[in-house]
């Protein structure tokens, strides 16, 4: 985390910064980089003195979030939102050991809120379904 923040706080910088009232395009990088940056150091900093069991990472549910991740940005503008939304959730729920009516459930879930807070929301230029491309 800390890599990450201090990586889009620093090349930010190369963006015009402006004002709280008036951002300019580096203003968002660079605050919310030197947050990440803050918030990572005061989750490493405590954890280098705690004492537990080593971390196991589950490698294949790794793969199919990054897989769904990759699925969406490829399925967005030919599938639209909605359905974009409800198949990389749906991908990302591979390893999972859920009924599939719960899984279906938490896909539209999932597809719903993503609709109603980018396109509606936030009134980002996507297209909703596959027929408003």
């Amino acid at each position: 985390m800390t890599a990450a923040g201090l990586f889009f706080a620093l090349h930010g910088r190369d963006y015009e910064f402006g004002t709280a009232a008036r951002m300019g395009p580096g203003y968002f990088p660079v605050v919310l980089g030197w947050v990440l940056a803050v918030l990572g150091l005061l989750v490493a900093l405590p954890a280098l003195w705690r004492r537990g069991t080593a971390v196991q990472v589950q490698w294949n549910n790794l793969f199919w979030c990054v897989l769904s991740l990759i699925g969406f940005a490829f399925m967005l503008h030919l599938l639209g939102v909605f359905v974009a939304a409800f198949l990389t959730a749906l991908l990302s729920l591979v390893p999972s050991a859920m009924r599939l009516r719960t899984r279906l459930t938490v896909c539209t879930v999932v597809a719903v809120l993503t609709t109603l807070i980018f396109p509606i929301g936030l009134q980002m230029v996507l297209p909703i379904w596959p027929w408003s491309a």
